[in-house]
């Protein structure tokens, strides 16, 4: 049997799975914010299957992981959070991006931490999770989606506006077409 210390760091496991691949950062926060005081037991699951369902035991293959069936006990391996964060580029990437474009972190995300915009962009929903989960102002919001509405017409214009570098558009158009073809909603 499971030991019981192990619990919240299986639900940790199955959550982060697939979901956050480059969680560097912020795991190693993980002790002090999630687990206080838990036994931490790491992922017990095979390197064949390394996805943790939440619920149970179960471990599952990456490929079995948001295919329409569930897998996991309780369907989490379809949940739509960690679908979400599937399909998106990883935290690691988003935050290796965000520190060479900090640019965008005033007019976009209201100057909140490039850890925490990484991990909101791997998680989110759209644009009015970011403004509830990030405290992005209006101004942030129109930006935001100004900036998505210039990456669905090829049209750099308004990135411009906002302060990015010339020659950095593909890179931008890059991020925010991965994001928006994930389903992010602007």
């Amino acid at each position: 049997a499971p030991d019981r210390g192990c619990d919240v760091d299986r639900k940790f496991a199955g959550f982060c799975g697939k979901a956050t691949l480059g969680m560097k950062r912020i795991s190693r926060h993980r002790d002090r914010l999630i687990f206080q005081g838990q036994i931490s037991c790491g992922n017990p699951c095979e390197p064949s299957k390394p996805f943790l369902c939440r619920d149970s035991p179960t471990c599952i293959r990456l490929n079995d992981v948001c295919d329409g069936k569930w897998d996991c006990e309780g369907g989490f391996d379809e949940d739509p959070a960690v679908c979400f964060g599937a399909s998106r580029p990883h935290m690691e990437a988003i935050y290796e991006f965000l520190q060479k474009e900090h640019w965008m972190i005033p007019k976009l995300f209201n100057g909140a931490d490039p850890e925490m915009i990484a991990h909101e962009l791997t998680v989110a929903t759209g644009v009015d999770e970011l403004q509830r989960t990030l405290g992005l102002t209006d101004e942030n919001v129109a930006n935001l989606r100004k900036a998505f509405q210039g990456m669905i017409d090829g049209d750099e214009r308004p990135l411009l506006a906002m302060g990015m570098p010339e020659r950095k558009w593909p890179e931008v158009k890059f991020l925010l077409e991965k994001l928006y073809e994930s389903g992010f909603q602007v």
